[in-house]
């Protein structure tokens, strides 16, 4: 069986892709920043670990040689990201490398999701601009086939750690703030969609060469997300409307709350057709989050509050 190089490989993402393709028989080459650190789902015989970041060309040669593909996910901070992209890239071709899977962001691919004042106002263009250049980096690549993923608000971010930099008062009082207006919905990922899709790609680098696919599912309101939280865990989950100047002097405004800041002046709704297109066209399902956060259970009463 083929041998699959996985980046950022003790992330949440990279951990769904790995899962999938060992279930599959594949091996695995993962790249870890720490080796001492490693999760159990990397303990494994059909994985070897290697010591080394994704900006390092060396690093990502070593491990890249006898790999047939490549899953690239990226940290999203501007410069270092593309830096990361264009080694990953750069090293994969040298050592041979058929076959490239990245992770962006849901909407990327198209720059009037994410370009002009509004977005800059709320300091998201810099993101998008960063996840365009790493797809245009990796579309450049010499690759028998690429795919580009686009994941919209994972499902893990309301476990921990993921909740600190999104919903912060979430495991310590179990409120979700709120800047969202009357209405307005986020389009949500599980995690698992991302990995099995990133696994489909791989085994038939034909049928998903060149496809650029959006994975946002379920539009939802704050509320809906507090009533599927409660339901799954049977804890008191609250949604507080805050304004943004509230968060900010309370010191809780984190770099995630900006997405409920684009939901409120962008148009989300193609999210929906887009989502029954791609289930229709790969024949891979979405899943649900309330389906996500009931399977990973366990994580979401690990985040919430007791009382």
């Amino acid at each position: 069986m083929a041998t699959y190089l996985i980046t950022q490989a003790t992330g949440q993402q990279s951990r769904w892709v790995i899962t999938h393709l060992l279930a599959a028989g594949a091996k695995i080459h993962a790249v870890v920043r720490d080796l001492e650190k490693v999760p159990p789902i990397l303990k494994n015989s059909s994985i070897t670990l290697f010591q080394g970041e994704s900006k390092n060309f060396e690093d990502i040669l070593a491990a890249a040689k006898g790999c047939k593909g490549v899953f690239l996910n990226t940290v999203p901070y501007p410069g270092l990201e593309a830096l990361q992209a264009k080694t990953v890239v750069e090293a994969c071709q040298e050592a041979g490398v058929e076959s490239i899977v990245v992770a962006t962001t849901h909407g990327t691919g198209s720059k009037a999701n994410w370009d002009g004042d509004a977005m800059k106002a709320i300091h998201l263009d810099n993101y998008f601009s960063s996840k365009a250049t790493v797809e245009d980096i990796v579309r450049a690549g010499q690759f028998k086939a690429y795919t580009i993923l686009r994941p919209s608000v994972i499902h893990h971010d309301f476990f921990l750690p993921g909740a600190l930099g999104n919903f912060p008062r979430l495991p310590t009082h179990g409120e979700i703030d709120s800047l969202l207006d009357d209405g307005a919905k986020i389009p949500y990922t599980d995690a698992n969609d991302i990995g099995k899709y990133a696994a489909a790609a791989f085994q038939d680098p034909t049928k998903f060469a060149g496809q650029e696919i959006d994975l946002g599912n379920e539009l939802l309101t704050f509320e809906e997300v507090r009533d599927i939280l409660v339901k799954v865990s049977g804890r008191d989950v609250r949604v507080v409307k805050r304004t943004y100047e509230e968060l900010k002097e309370m010191g809780i405004f984190v770099f995630g709350q900006a997405f409920q800041l684009m939901a409120n002046i962008k148009d989300l709704t193609w999210t929906t057709a887009v989502a029954k297109e791609v289930q229709e066209k790969f024949e891979i399902p979405f899943t649900s989050l309330e389906e996500a956060v009931q399977r990973d259970k366990a994580l979401l009463l690990e985040c919430l509050p007791t009382k």
